[in-house]
């Protein structure tokens, strides 16, 4: 009997010791990030874009205690700094009856939330206008937010409007590949000028241009960017951040011109290249093939947002 209890006491001492290793490695695997790729996390584009239709669609003062926190930081010139100044902004919205907001496009990456939509009365403007936000999370609710608007124009010489074309996130696990595509071409291309090396990031027989005043192919494209800079001692486009989900990059572009003011380009990637572009005071990217297919941007100077510090270095 001895024996037996010396057996059954080995046995659960060895299953204590099994538990509390696990114990211990459980406790040294890192947290699981935000981003909407883990189903068990926060769906943070869902909130972001329910904060946006709580404040804009229903002007619900309330909403911003609901999904923003102190400290917030508001980089939009357009909206007051802090919570006060959100409010302040929402009070001016319940001026308006009309206020709406069609949300076309959602990316995710992280803690950061990108939203590309259409908003009506948005004060200022006297018509529609075409909007990317950036929203920053912490512990669920927003703390940061940069914004830029451009007023909505009919289609661009190739008959694309600035929110037409795909919208689905796709190819998640291509994001960091689609991220480094896109940091890549702006380096080259927009930075050191290489038009010589354009082929080897865009498509150039699909790539479709949503800026309003650009439209497609890569003649185009190339004509846009050297009527911006030209080659000098000084760099005028700083890349800042990136944000990214699947096929879809969002590029925040320091542009030091007169006035200076912040570009956001948005680019779709698809099987390795860039098949279109479009601006909007923020450049948006789509990835299709490797390559850049489309783009879309604001391209109003009246409407660029001024660069802030806080931006940083390129990410």
């Amino acid at each position: 009997m001895e024996l037996e209890n010396r057996r059954r006491l080995l046995v659960w001492s060895r299953l204590a010791a099994l538990l509390g290793i696990m114990c211990l490695l459980s406790d040294c695997v890192p947290a699981r990030s935000q981003a909407r790729n883990h189903p068990d996390a926060p769906d943070l584009g869902a909130r972001a874009r329910q904060a946006v239709i709580e404040i804009f669609r229903n002007r619900d003062s309330a909403a911003i205690d609901r999904f923003f926190s102190e400290p917030f930081v508001q980089h939009d010139p357009n909206i007051g700094d802090g919570l006060p100044g959100l409010r302040a902004f929402v009070t001016e919205l319940a001026n308006s009856p009309a206020t709406n907001v069609t949300i076309y496009r959602t990316v995710v990456d992280g803690d950061m939330v990108m939203l590309h939509s259409k908003y009506e009365a948005w004060p200022g403007f006297s018509g529609p206008v075409i909007v990317f936000d950036l929203f920053r999370f912490k512990d669920g609710k927003i703390v940061e937010h940069w914004g830029g608007q451009t007023p909505e124009s009919g289609p661009n010489p190739s008959g694309h409007t600035q929110v037409d074309g795909p919208t689905a996130v796709i190819d998640r696990e291509q994001t960091e590949a689609n991220r480094t595509l896109v940091r890549n071409f702006k380096q080259v291309v927009t930075v050191e000028l290489r038009f010589d090396r354009v082929d080897e990031f865009i498509d150039g027989d699909h790539y479709i241009q949503h800026a309003s005043k650009v439209g497609d192919g890569v003649a185009r494209m190339k004509a846009r960017v050297s009527g911006v800079v030209t080659p000098s001692a000084d760099q005028v486009l700083i890349p800042r951040r990136y944000i990214a989900e699947g096929n879809f990059v969002l590029c925040l572009v320091e542009a030091r011109t007169e006035p200076p003011r912040q570009t956001t380009i948005f680019f779709e990637s698809k099987t390795a290249r860039l098949p279109s572009t479009g601006t909007c005071s923020l450049s948006f990217l789509r990835r299709i093939s490797g390559k850049i297919p489309t783009a879309r941007s604001k391209d109003d100077p009246a409407n660029y947002a001024p660069i802030n510090a806080s931006l940083g270095r390129a990410q």
